[in-house]
């Protein structure tokens, strides 16, 4: 019996009203997670990392993000916004960004706080990772979610690779909850939003790599909050500032391209962009490419400001960010700005939640748990493939005849799949209502069998 797992939540969901099937999605997607059946595209939670490709290319907007609801930051006394520098290179330069923080106040929220002030301590903890581990040559930043998913699933080989801290937005989260507690806040009474750019940051909150507990409380998207703070900016005149609103260029510059590699010596390389990154894996998968040092990757084109839910031009908001960041540069701050960070205590206490215990591989290409077994199933999926025309045309509902032969060995089609095979037969009119749905025609092969 072929070996069936789920190990991942998702954020993507397919609107099946909106969908046509045309295929695009499913030809888009990297770990091939898209299948089309009845007519619709189905998504294989156990291949899926969430980086929003099929989003991005679908022509009938059939594939979108589920957020939390809005309305549940009114559950909360103290209601954390927070913001990544992302969202601010979404808006022109004439709106100040205490401008748009006060939209963020009058929306709801008690506290507006930035990201990116905890970068110089995740920082440190990477160059504790990196130290711990001499045996290593090539490290991978843990920054982007869909990268360490898209190892999990294809490139299992370089899990270890992968260096094992939390992404900054959950040091923020602890680092709020704690000052709002200091403070005399309840836990209970704290509620922590993060504006996310992209769908796996949503997953990687609700379904965290870590077993480590979040202090997010929920995910708002950020095209539905950048809407809504559009509409209030020509009309607000009040100015709010953000907690610590001293972000350094460095600071400023984290989800770009080269944001976080710049920040170490020696050896670092920055990819972004879902090609190049799956090139390079590859490329460090088969060892072809000595990279050593750090490899920072974006699934994203042009980092977090291409991702799926980043209104404005990916382009022009680098340039925002890096206009931003020239304009409120200042010299570098110390380290320990936030008092509790001088107290070993609690910095051993944030190095243990910062800590990601394991990072486990969960190979698509694992067919079987019996060795034995999984071996055959490959045998016959070769097999299969050879008697397959092997011209992709997808209008099996499977990727490539590759793809096909893997889901004939799994259980989950038939040869009859194939419209080269039996396009003469009834098994094959049959394949074409499962596949593509009452909508075509079968008078097509009846006029084939005819003629």
């Amino acid at each position: 019996m072929a070996a069936q797992e789920s190990f991942f939540g998702h954020s993507l969901k397919v609107d099946k009203i909106r969908c046509l099937g045309c295929t695009t999605c499913m030809r888009s997607c990297p770990t091939g997670a898209i299948r089309i059946r009845g007519g619709k595209a189905v998504v294989n939670d156990n291949k899926c990392v969430d980086c929003g490709n099929c989003m991005k290319v679908c022509p009938h907007k059939a594939i979108y993000i589920q957020q939390d609801d809005f309305a549940l930051i009114h559950n909360y006394e103290y209601r954390v916004c927070l913001v990544p520098t992302t969202f601010i290179g979404q808006f022109e330069e004439k709106f100040r960004t205490r401008e748009i923080y006060a939209c963020l106040k009058k929306l709801g929220f008690t506290h507006i706080y930035e990201v990116e002030h905890e970068v110089e301590y995740v920082v440190e903890l990477y160059k504790k990772y990196i130290a711990k581990h001499p045996e290593i040559r090539t490290f991978i930043s843990p920054y982007c979610p869909a990268v360490i998913r898209l190892i999990q699933v294809r490139f299992p080989s370089l899990v270890d690779n992968i260096i094992r801290v939390r992404a900054p937005f959950e040091l923020a989260a602890h680092i709020m909850t704690n000052r709002l507690m200091d403070e005399g806040a309840s836990r209970e009474s704290i509620g922590v939003f993060y504006v996310t750019p992209c769908a796996a940051k949503i997953a990687a909150v609700k379904y965290p790599v870590s077993n480590k507990e979040t202090r997010i409380t929920g995910v708002i998207n950020m095209d539905f909050l950048f809407n809504k703070v559009q509409l209030m900016l020509r009309e607000s005149k009040k100015d709010a500032e953000a907690i610590n609103h001293s972000l350094t260029s460095r600071d400023i510059l984290w989800p770009l391209p080269g944001g976080e590699a710049s920040l170490f010596r020696g050896s670092h390389y920055a990819v972004d962009g879902l090609q190049n990154v799956l090139n390079f894996l590859e490329r460090l998968e088969d060892e072809t490419v000595d990279a050593r040092g750090l490899v920072e990757m974006r699934i994203c084109d042009q980092g977090c400001v291409g991702g799926v839910l980043a209104t404005n031009n990916r382009f022009v908001a680098r340039k925002r960010l890096e206009d931003r960041a020239r304009l409120l540069d200042q010299p570098d701050r110390p380290l320990n700005r936030y008092t509790r960070y001088n107290n070993p205590e609690f910095c051993k206490w944030i190095d243990e939640q910062m800590e990601i215990d394991e990072i486990t591989p969960h190979s698509i290409y694992k067919l079987d748990d019996n060795f034995s077994e999984a071996i055959k199933m490959a045998e016959r999926m070769k097999k299969i493939e050879k008697a397959l025309p092997g011209v992709n045309c997808s209008a099996c509902g499977a990727p490539s005849c590759a793809a096909l032969a893997e889901d004939i060995v799994r259980g989950d089609a038939d040869i009859s799949s194939c419209m080269f095979i039996n396009r003469h037969s009834q098994a094959s009119e049959d394949a074409i209502r499962n596949i593509w749905g009452d909508r075509i025609k079968t008078r097509t092969i009846n006029q084939d069998k005819s003629e």
